[in-house]
């Protein structure tokens, strides 16, 4: 199986290098990172979008909810994972309502909530593959 494109967006760069590890060492090997949603934004203007992006709901230069309008107006088929602190279901609701397709909780063992990333992000790819 190819290991899909993958953008990860996080303002904290010991989060991003941490998921960046561990997607690759998960055979996700194409994983870019981006410290903020501007810096995303403008890579998924010119280029290609990704398979996945993977993103923190508090960015800093952007909500979450405005990060993902922007997103699926410029790339409606990226696949949007929010891996967030917040342990909000209402908030996690109102986003995959809005076109998110899952929210991860980052737990205080933020290795735990990796691990449920790459084992959601699994399956995503295969449903993926499936439709």
């Amino acid at each position: 199986m190819k290991s899909p494109v993958l953008y990860v967006v996080d303002k904290h760069p010991i989060h991003r290098s941490l998921i960046k590890y561990h997607l690759n060492v998960n055979r996700f090997s194409q994983v870019q990172t981006f410290p903020s949603g501007n810096e995303c934004i403008y890579r998924l203007e010119k280029n290609p979008p990704p398979e996945f992006l993977i993103t923190d709901y508090d960015l800093g230069d952007f909500s979450g909810f405005d990060f993902l309008r922007r997103v699926k107006t410029i790339a409606p088929s990226v696949k949007v994972v929010f891996f967030a602190s917040f342990d909000d279901p209402i908030l996690a609701v109102r986003l995959l309502d809005v076109g998110a397709v899952d929210y991860i909780v980052k737990t205080s063992n933020l290795e735990y909530g990796i691990a449920e990333l790459i084992k959601n992000l699994n399956y995503l790819q295969k449903e993926t593959l499936v439709s």
